[in-house]
Formats: structure tokens, sequence, C-alpha cells
């Protein structure tokens, strides 16, 4: 069983399978069309010996027909030996006595007295029981009569005749003058085994039986072939995954075949790259998390032991030391806080808000909030926003969302640079677009820079845009990215938007 459910076996049967039923089609319809032919050709050549032996009793009997002429005139010495005559059409003879039989013996005529069935006489006599038999005997004696010949049926005929073709016809006497007509003297019998048509069905049959094999086992073979070389290469892909799972990254495959073998090699291929960068980024994001974390917790302890031992003996020395803690410890928080949405998020464990927000106000917080890092390095950020309704959602996530995407601008943003912020609501959507006087993004990396994790220059966590995105996708919204018209990047977020108006409308 276990041998039968490998891809191997299964192939062998796929391949095999479909030969042995076609052969056996093909040799049961074979066999019926040689079996149908063989017996039309039989019933054809039965119908053609017939017709042959009503001509050869037709002509005995007009060679018969002086030597009855000749015995009605007590002339007994012209005979036909029916061993000569028989030798000569190569079929048996009789003679059947009826109407003149006591005129005509049969030895004078030198053939041997057939015993036909008592329906004959039951024929002339009109005596039978059987009206539809009296008929037919009797249009078959009116035939003969008539100067044609029949085929005798077989119920007329002795147990030794029922294999035979019989043909009987009417023996007249040539001095009535009419050698065709009248009444005959007897019937001339010619008694021929019928010639059997031989059938090809079963020389075929033998035939067939090597063929089949030769068929089967060259199907099996083709199989066996066919279904290796397919195998191949999946065993291949199956060792290649065992070694991408002991952490090889470097796995050998055919990834030039044009069929659907190669397509999957390329995808694994293709999967491998991916795992080996997940491995990468994996390998970054913990050092630079490692890196984010030590350092806050290095200025706390710091601070904390700067406290301890009274180095700050000053109080406004000791404040500023809890301001740094306290700055240190809220870098900590966002952090966590970072990694436990990103992780909700992914697992679609995240629960939103049904607030009203108002998105003027939320802007302005966005800006402010940012402020404190943009004036340090001379960056404006401007607020290009027109009357924006007060929608319904979860304002925390909105002001998250908005927040990672300045907070990346000023990132990215030289000294002295500009980050501004619009927003524009119509059609029950939103759209917030965060534009920057940076390096801007190339296409090619567009689509990497909201995985999580990962960084251009190799510093912060990665975090912030990936957040953004699935955040925006919670929301049944979307964050793309582009070019801005100064060269920078362009970031637009699109989110539903239901006015609290609209909303309490349809509560009402």
């Amino acid at each position: 069983m276990l041998l039968l459910r490998s891809l191997r076996a299964r192939l062998l049967i796929i391949g095999v399978v479909p030969v042995v039923v076609a052969l056996l089609v093909t040799a049961a319809l074979t066999l019926r069309s040689v079996g149908t032919y063989s017996d039309k050709q039989q019933g054809e050549r039965r119908a053609q010996q017939i017709r042959d032996e009503k001509r050869i009793a037709t002509s005995l009997s007009r060679i018969y027909g002086p030597f009855i002429n000749a015995a009605v005139l007590g002339d007994t010495n012209k005979v036909i030996k029916r061993a000569d005559m028989e030798k000569a059409v190569n079929a048996r003879l009789y003679y059947v006595p009826i109407y003149s039989s006591e005129l005509v013996e049969a030895r004078s005529l030198g053939l041997s007295t057939l015993q036909v069935r008592r329906a004959l006489t039951a024929a002339q006599q009109n005596a039978s029981d059987d009206p539809a038999l009296v008929r037919r005997d009797a249009a078959l004696l009116e035939t003969i009569e008539g100067g044609g010949a029949i085929e005798v049926p077989e119920d007329w005929l002795d147990p030794e005749l029922r294999d035979d073709i019989v043909v009987a016809r009417g023996v007249f006497s040539t001095s009535t003058g009419n050698p065709e007509g009248g009444v005959p003297f007897g019937l001339l019998v010619v008694a021929r085994p019928p010639t059997e048509v031989v059938s090809p069905a079963g020389a075929l049959r033998i035939a067939l039986v090597p063929a089949f094999a030769i068929g089967l086992a060259v199907a099996i073979i083709l199989a066996l072939v066919l279904g290796l070389r397919l195998v191949r290469p999946l065993r291949r892909l199956a060792l290649a995954a065992r070694a991408v799972a002991r952490g090889d990254e470097v796995v050998p495959l055919d990834t030039g075949r044009a069929d659907e073998i190669g397509m999957v090699n390329r995808a694994f291929a293709d999967m491998t790259v991916r795992l080996a960068e997940a491995r990468d980024t994996e390998r970054q994001f913990l050092m630079r998390v490692s890196h984010e974390l030590r350092t806050p917790l290095t200025a706390i302890r710091g601070q904390v032991d700067a406290l301890v031992d009274g180095i700050f003996e000053d109080e406004a020395e000791q404040q500023l030391a809890y301001a740094a803690i306290t700055a240190e410890s809220m870098r900590l928080n966002r952090l966590v806080s970072d990694l436990l949405d990103l992780a909700r998020l992914q697992a679609k464990r995240f629960g939103l808000e049904a607030d009203e927000v108002d998105l003027n106000i939320l802007l302005d917080q966005v800006v402010t909030g940012q402020g404190t890092e943009a004036r340090e390095r001379d960056i404006e950020i401007a607020l290009q926003a027109g009357t924006l309704p007060v929608i319904i959602g979860d304002g925390d996530r909105i002001l998250q969302i908005v927040g990672n995407l300045v907070r990346n601008a000023v990132r990215w943003t030289p000294d002295e640079g500009t980050v501004v912020v619009s927003a524009l609501a119509e059609a029950g959507r939103v759209w917030i677009t965060v534009d920057d006087s940076g390096p801007g993004i190339a296409p090619a990396k567009r689509a990497d820079v909201f995985r999580a994790f990962y960084t251009e220059d190799g510093t912060g966590t990665g975090l912030g845009l990936a957040i953004a995105r699935e955040l925006a996708m919670a929301m049944d919204g979307s964050v793309t990215v582009a070019d801005a018209p100064q060269g920078g990047a362009r970031f637009v977020v699109e989110l539903p938007c239901v006015t609290a108006q609209a909303s309490t409308g349809v509560l009402a």
C-alpha cells in the first residue's frame, strides 16, 4: 500500500492503465468487426453456391432428359454412370421419383434413389394438416414444374443431407415435346457441402496475444522511464528543501527548464532567496533592536547610577536626569509598542475603535509633535489642508499612521528642507499626503520600504512604515509611495471617510 502511494507508482499506473484499456478495446472492436465481416462473407458465399448449384442442376436435368425419354421408350442401354457425373460436377446426385416414378427406375438412369420427406407426397395430394406447409410445398413444386430449380427445404431432407446445400430441378421427358415444361418425371437433386469461409478471428486472436504483451511491456517501460524522469527533479527539489531547512542558502536547481518543473524550481529558488533575505533581515533586526534597547537602557542606568551615587547635587541637574530617564523610557515603550502592534496586525488580532475624529486637530497634532526634531535641523513642516470633516474612526491609529509617515519624512529630509502635509476628503474617501524634499525612493525599492525591519541606511528598526501600511489595510485603506513634486518621496494614505453627520443620520 505504501508503494502505491508513491508518485512513481501512480505515474506507472497512469501510464499503463490507459494503454491496456486502449489495447483491450481495440482488440474487442477488431474481433467484432472481423467476425461480422466473416459472417457476411459466409452468407454471400452460401448464396453464390446456391446459385451455382441451381445452374448445375438445370444443366444436368437437360442432360438426363434424353435418358428419361429413352427409359420411357424402353431403351435402358443408355446410362450415365453416376460416379463419372458426380466427379465432373464435384457433387452428389440423386433422383427422386414423383408422378411417373413407376415408369422410370432410378437405376435405369445410373442414379441412386433419395427418400424425401412425406411432405412432398402430402403436397402432391394436398393431404397435409398444415395449410401453410401445403402452400409452401405446392409453390416449390410449381416452381419445379415450371422448369425452375429450388433450394430443397431442410424438412424435406434425409438426416444425412442436413448439413449440405441441396438443390432440386425437375427432369422432363423429351417425348412430351416440351423438355422445359409440363410435369416432371422426377427430381434431380444436387447435394454438396457448403464451402466454409475461414474466419481470421481465431488467427487474429492468437496474433493479438503477443502483440498485446509487447504493447504492455513497451507501455510499462515507457511509463517507468518517463516516471523516473519526472520524479527525479522532484526528489532533487525535496533534497533542496531539506538543505534549506538545515540552513543552507545556496541550493543548485535546474531553473532553466521550460516546463512546469522549471517553474517550480524557479519559484523554490526565489523562495530560497527571499528566505535568505528574511534571515538576514532578522539578524539585522535583532542587532538593531539590541542596539535600540541597549542605548536607552544604558542611558537610564547611567542616570540612575549618578542619582544613587549623589553625583547630581544640584536640583536642576537632578531634574535633567529625571527628564532623560523619562525620555529614554518613552523611547523603550514606543519600541515595544511598535513590536506588539506589528505582531497583532500580522496575526489579525487587532481591534479598532470607532470614535469621532476631527481631522484638522489630528493633523495639527502630528505637525506639532514632530516639530522639535524638525526645528533642531531647520526643517520646515507645513500643513496644507482646508476644512476637513469630522469622521468616524480610530483617531489614535490614524494619528499613528500619519505620525510614522511624517517621522520618516523628517528623518530623510536634509537640513533646511521641507515636509508638507496635505489632506483632501471627498466621495466618501480621505487622502492624507506627506511630501518631503529628501532623496526619494527608487521604484525598485518602493515595495521593500513597507517590509518589516527593512532600513535603507542600516539604522532604526524599520517598523514605522510597515506598521503604517498594516494599520491602513486594517481600516480598509492603503498607503502608497510615489515621487514628490519637489523631487523627494510622496506617501499617500487613503482611508474610508464616514462623516459624523452621516453616521448620526444613519443611527437616527
